[in-house]
């Protein structure tokens, strides 16, 4: 058969244009995820899977989902220099430093065959599998390209005729053997030599010699493409590349490979890398930097070795030793270039959604990369999801929505947060949600309203009405303190890392709020939404929900007939258990101040000739609470609501779990749970004495570790069921060491629990503060105000709602949630509550590490997917169950 013939007719040359206009979406890293200390030198993945194999001789497997680490595979004794997958996507192949081929079980994650060739191969570099053939090919370091077919009795256990191993140099440190010497023969190795002897489950097969092309090539076998039809060739071919600059184009045959032509290059630079497009043109990437088009053409790409290229639709990237990736459109214009690695790039690949590169830096980056076909419309207005070139809307629109500095309770973020209010309402609409802005208080945020309508074709037939689902969130942020550089990253810049989000709001509360209203959409696309779902988002909760109440009874007609009430605002105990929050502590926020009719006086005049307002308000404020740490104000416990056995039963899980589980106790990042507050030790009691709080407790145990749980859960109840006191802050009119101020105000808050009332916690704080005023007998004046109050709120853990959650999270975690209170404030809950006469269930979706109004805040990537379906699922029970009505 005579070889093919090639159109060499353009002329060659160094071709680099640049295209003038900046992209206007740019390629962007979305997440990183950091890789053992060691140098990522090969990537492969499948719809659901990113595999990465390193320096260490390990492959890391990571959900590409969640960008988490599912497990490490472990096998090769050498660096694992290349990897690929078949293309059912059922085989993982990996190449090794040491020589040898594994095969693993895509879906059970093991090793299934270990490959080795007959000779000695040195470093295997680069693999292709051809699916119709069944066969595996690679390119090795002693220049040889080899194969094996699948089916070869070996794959099936059969020992007969198998070859024997050559020992190799590299299982042994002491010995060196030059690559080019002639193999040795099999007479020669009387003893095989096996390096896995405790792989019983792995079937281990040689390459046989009929296999094997020798000197394939003139320098290593960097990199091999398997390519069918091809122009000019019919069926499969491997097309190859070498340290010696030529490309090979082999034909796949039933013996084995056949040369059909020799794509002639420089011998200084040897292909690296190599990728066909799917008109054929083949792009290598060179030593020296340069990106090769068919060798007719050439870019000026990089200033050091070109290690990967890859096609991502029309575009060309490639990535290289300096550092760089850089892109180019299928006229060869130079586009972008992206470098935020830090060392060399040594792996490149395109996932289903994303670019993705490995470098020496130890670092994973993925990169959403927006498609070159996609038109915009710029001057079309509400044009958000037609314009997203993102592959995950949600985190498009989280990043977009963190970059929002939506600020409460400050003038300067007034119009940031107008501009958030206003994009979340253009995302509900773009959603199919019917949208509008509420105004709030004068001088306050608004709230955003939104509206799902169900199909109303599919309502169960006993059903009189299609169930209503109130959810419930805000979207404003705590601001951010970074005078000290403690934000590793940007604050207001959505930045994803080894399976996390950071950025201001990401826990608390955009990217909960984000979760659920993607868990309607993804309902309402399916045709599966059931019931009607509305969306209310304050501006204001950071800042004591001021204007809530009185916004949303305004609109009362938005809210009629909702059977349950939805919100996500708080976090997990932990690291590794869901929780579901039944509970919260009211609170009354006040202010004492004690002033006079003077000025302010020198201390070195007037000082000890008149009555202090600071000195006296110190008097006042240290009788509101007593040695013991229970509340001085006479009748303060009365209304307590004793601990029932139903109520002490849930805290024996959590106890349990204290004692048991590693990261109940995690000091590696700040936490946010009082679980893992540092008081919570053998020198801490936190909290009122629980016997004049109505609790009876049974007889002292005697065994230590129940002794031990028992205190555990007395310091859990104080956290979270009794009502507490604290002193804030004092503030005085002049700041000056020297200086008598004529006022000082103290600001106070208590938290209140149930069946505590607000109005009489109230007024027994202002008479046992003012009492304790008139008993001093001071010249001074005492004021005291209720800035502010938010009722506490009590869900059923029993109540249908509670248990239709409980069973949406168990089969999303596989385990049962913990029932958790806590000891803030939400004031829009109970409110709601009464107001809508709906109960209400709260679904925590953050960990206790994700520092909400701390710096560095984050939220587990995981856990956002995870909430997202588990809202989707209760809704979708909800409306086939009718459980609502």
């Amino acid at each position: 058969m005579s070889p093919p013939t090639f159109d060499h007719s353009h002329p060659q040359g160094n071709i680099s244009k640049v295209s003038g206009a900046r992209p206007l979406y740019p390629t962007r890293c979305v997440h990183t995820i950091s890789h053992d200390n060691n140098s990522v030198l090969s990537l492969a993945s499948n719809s659901k899977y990113l595999f990465s194999g390193s320096q260490s001789s390990k492959i890391h497997v990571w959900d590409l989902q969640n960008f988490s680490l599912v497990t490490t595979l472990v096998g090769h004794r050498g660096s694992v220099l290349g990897l690929c997958l078949s293309e059912s996507q059922n085989w993982l192949f990996s190449c090794s430093g040491d020589g040898t081929i594994r095969v693993w079980d895509t879906n059970k994650l093991v090793c299934v065959y270990l490959i080795q060739s007959c000779h000695d191969v040195g470093d295997i570099f680069s693999m292709v599998f051809s699916e119709s053939k069944q066969t595996l090919f690679f390119g090795s370091q002693n220049t040889s390209i080899q194969w094996y077919d699948f089916a070869d009795p070996q794959t099936h256990g059969s020992a007969s005729q198998v070859p024997v191993i050559p020992e190799s140099f590299r299982s042994y440190s002491h010995q060196k053997l030059k690559f080019f010497e002639s193999p040795p023969s099999y007479d020669d190795l009387v003893d095989e030599v096996d390096r896995f002897p405790s792989e019983d489950n792995v079937t281990k097969c040689v390459i046989r010699e009929k296999n094997v092309h020798s000197n394939a090539h003139e320098g290593y076998v960097y990199c091999l493409l398997h390519a069918t039809d091809i122009p000019n060739v019919d069926g499969e071919v491997i097309i190859s590349g070498s340290g010696g600059g030529n490309v090979k184009i082999w034909s796949i045959t039933d013996t084995g490979l056949q040369l059909l032509n020799v794509l002639q290059g420089d011998m200084d630079k040897g292909v690296l890398s190599m990728a066909l497009s799917e008109d054929g043109y083949l792009f290598c990437g060179v030593q020296g930097g340069d990106v090769q088009n068919q060798l007719i053409r050439s870019l000026m790409a990089h200033t050091d070795d070109v290690l990967a290229v890859v096609l991502r639709g029309p575009t060309l990237v490639s990535a290289s030793a300096d550092g760089r990736i850089k892109s180019w459109s299928e006229d060869f214009e130079f586009k972008e270039v992206m470098d935020d690695h830090d060392g060399i790039v040594l792996a490149m690949i395109c996932s289903q959604d994303y670019l993705v590169t490995g470098c020496s830096d130890h670092t994973i980056k993925f990169w959403d990369m927006p498609s070159p076909s996609k038109t915009v419309d710029h001057f079309r207005r509400n044009s958000i999801m037609n314009d997203i070139p993102s592959s995950d809307i949600m985190l498009y629109i989280l990043d977009k929505w963190v970059s929002t500095r939506t600020v409460s309770g400050n003038g300067k973020y007034m119009e940031e947060c107008r501009r958030g209010a206003r994009f979340l309402k253009n995302v509900l609409q773009q959603l199919g949600a019917t949208s509008r802005m509420i105004p709030g208080a004068t001088g306050r945020n608004p709230l955003v309203y939104g509206h799902f309508s169900a199909r109303r074709a599919n309502t169960t037939a006993g059903n009189k009405k299609i169930p209503t689902v109130l959810v419930y969130g805000h979207y404003d942020v705590i601001t951010t303190q970074n005078d000290d550089n403690q934000w590793h990253t940007d604050p207001f810049k959505l930045t994803g890392k080894d399976g996390y989000l950071y950025g201001r709001g990401t826990s608390d509360n955009k990217g909960p709020v984000l979760a659920s209203i993607f868990a309607v959409y993804e309902l309402l696309k399916e045709g599966l939404l059931d019931v009607n779902v509305i969306f209310l988002v304050e501006g204001e909760e950071e800042s004591g929900s001021v204007g809530f109440i009185e916004a949303v009874e305004k609109h009362k007609e938005l809210f009629s007939d909702v059977d349950l009430i939805l919100l996500s605002n708080s976090y997990w105990l932990g690291e590794d258990v869901p929780c579901l929050t039944y509970g919260l502590r009211g609170v009354i926020h006040a202010s004492i101040t004690i002033s006079n009719k003077l000025a302010d006086l020198h201390s070195g005049v007037e000082g000890g000739a008149v009555s202090e307002p600071l000195i006296d308000l110190i008097h006042v404020t240290g009788k509101l609470v007593n040695n013991d740490k229970t509340v001085s104000i006479p009748g303060f416990y009365d209304h307590v609501r004793p601990v029932t056995e139903a109520e002490e039963s849930l805290y024996d899980p959590i106890v349990k779990w204290l004692q048991t589980s590693e990261t109940a106790l995690s000091s590696s990042r700040t936490q946010h749970s009082a679980i893992t507050s540092p008081t919570l030790s053998d020198r801490s009691r936190g909290g009122c004495d629980v016997t004049r709080c109505g609790k009876k407790y049974s007889e002292a145990r005697q065994d230590p570790q129940l002794r031990d749980a028992d205190k555990l859960k007395q310091q859990l109840m104080a956290r979270w069921r009794y009502p507490t006191l604290s002193v804030h802050k004092i503030d005085v009119s002049i700041s000056n060491p020297t200086i008598i101020p004529r006022c000082a105000k103290a600001y106070v808050s208590m938290r209140v629990v149930p069946d505590q009332s607000i109005e009489d916690i109230g007024a027994k704080f202002e008479e046992y503060v003012c009492q304790t005023f008139a008993d001093m007998h001071t010249d001074n004046h005492i004021s005291v105000k209720i800035e502010s109050s938010a009722d506490y709120w009590l869900g059923n853990p029993e109540s249908r709602y509670f248990k239709a959650v409980e069973h949406a999270i168990e089969k999303e975690w596989k385990m049962k949630p913990l029932y958790i209170r806590e000891g803030g404030s939400i004031p829009a809950v109970r409110f709601l509550e009464k107001f809508c006469d709906a109960p209400a269930v709260h679904l925590p979706m953050g960990q206790a590490s994700d520092q909400a109004h701390l710096h560095n805040e984050r939220i587990c990537l995981r856990n956002l997917n995870a909430g997202r379906r588990i809202i989707k699922a209760v809704l979708e029970d909800l409306g086939k169950t009718g459980l609502l009505t």
